[in-house]
């Protein structure tokens, strides 16, 4: 794989950099009057409405106390959360990612509070399945052992579409594989680029790895994320080959490359592409646009899907007020914050019954519920969580791949090699 120093010299200065802003915006994090909340999510998602009133609800409930809030960007945490974790200013609540490579590895490093005997003794209800990224084991593996976090949503990756450009242009509603390529084919013979991709970010390994579980089951879906035998790489190659062909038919634009997620949705969002395969996190802002009807269908053909239970509501263990952040979790589950959430199209994990009063709730809370029942779930989690740094790896091999750059097998073997030197050796 070809070398990336310039994206670890830009890791590194966005690191310092968020932590000298940590440092110095806001108040003092150890003042007994103030909670310090981070998180990423932009203001117009489903997510920042029902935790921004979970804070209207804690100020409530809290007088003489005031919630400084601070917005940073998932690429931030991703890169520089072992230093704010470290750091003396790191906030009292954290939005972070979930996996063995990003929590695990925090946690196992004694940076993250343990939350097992505070559940028990408040009584916080996290039987549900999605709850278990937050639990992580002595090796930092996920699934099983302490809590060290909780989520009050879920989320998956499927396909989200322009109603109206399907019917201007006859594409009926992908249900097969076979239907699926035939409306990538359609769209580009008419000049229509149908996939908005942003390579350069989580929607091309997404994409990837959506393409490699079409070849998988069960058994080597526990093989890759578990370590529960040898992952099945031929998947693998043949989710490369297939997004690679994909490029050379401009069913995905070369200029992807250089596309963050937000960009690419956008650009969706703007009517600029048929389909775009991504994230119920996407739920609030996609809803809100007024210029298409807009739909969701999961992959066609797949049964196992990118999800899990939502990022994590995590308390740094130099945290200075955690009885105050303990609180603050605590509301984010109760039902008025879970059904605002479900009314505003995001998928809670506790919501009441009949919640979800928009048609975007209905779809994508169903649909989760959906996929977490079965024999073992629908749910896949993500193709970075096994190992630290393959986010990095997956990010870099799918440019390559989609620029032209590497072939399909140089990719595998690319991702891999991480993979193999990252797993625990027991």
């Amino acid at each position: 794989m070809r070398k990336h120093p310039l994206r670890l010299a830009t890791a590194v200065a966005a690191a310092l950099a968020l932590v000298t802003t940590g440092c110095s915006s806001g108040g003092d994090s150890g003042d007994p009057d103030t909670l310090k909340v981070w998180w990423w999510e932009t203001d117009d998602s489903a997510l920042s409405a029902a935790w921004k009133e979970a804070v209207s609800i804690f100020e409530r409930e809290h007088p003489g106390v005031t919630v400084e809030q601070e917005l940073k960007t998932y690429e931030q945490v991703q890169q520089s959360g072992r230093l704010i974790l470290d750091s003396d200013d790191t906030p009292d609540v954290l939005e972070y990612l979930k996996g063995n490579a990003t929590a695990g590895v925090v946690a196992e490093a004694g940076l993250l509070t343990d939350l097992t005997d505070v559940a028990e003794t408040r009584g916080w209800k996290l039987d549900n399945t999605a709850q278990d990224v937050g639990l992580y084991d002595d090796n930092g593996l996920m699934g099983s052992g302490k809590r060290y976090g909780i989520t009050n949503y879920g989320e998956y990756v499927g396909v989200w579409y322009n109603q109206d450009l399907f019917a201007r242009n006859n594409v009926p509603v992908p249900t097969t594989p076979a239907e699926f390529e035939g409306a990538l084919k359609t769209f580009a013979d008419k000049g229509i680029t149908p996939l908005a991709l942003g390579s350069a970010d989580y929607p091309g390994p997404h994409l990837l790895y959506t393409l490699a579980l079409a070849h998988m089951d069960q058994r080597s879906l526990a093989a890759y994320q578990r370590f529960e035998g040898e992952p099945d790489w031929s998947a693998w190659e043949k989710a490369a080959t297939t997004m690679r062909e994909w490029v050379e038919r401009k069913y995905i634009s070369t200029d992807s490359t250089g596309i963050p997620a937000q960009d690419a949705g956008n650009a969706f969002i703007a009517g600029q592409y048929p389909m775009f395969v991504s994230g119920t996190w996407w739920s609030g802002q996609i809803a809100e646009q007024p210029t298409f009807q807009v739909g969701q269908f999961l992959f066609p053909g797949n049964e196992l899907h990118p999800g899990s239970g939502g990022n994590l509501w995590v308390v740094p263990a130099k945290a200075k007020n955690k009885d105050l952040a303990y609180d603050f979790l605590e509301i984010t589950q109760r039902p008025e914050v879970q059904n605002s959430l479900a009314k505003k199209g995001g998928v809670p994990v506790a919501a009441e019954p009949g919640s979800a009063s928009s048609a975007m709730g209905l779809l994508v809370g169903d649909r989760f519920t959906e996929l977490l029942s079965g024999d073992g779930g629908g749910l896949a989690w993500y193709p970075d969580w096994p190992v630290a740094g393959l986010n990095d790896v997956l990010l870099a091999n799918t440019t390559d791949l989609v620029g032209g750059d590497a072939s399909p097998r140089q990719v595998v073997e690319a991702i891999k090699a991480a993979y193999d030197a990252g797993k625990p050796s027991a």
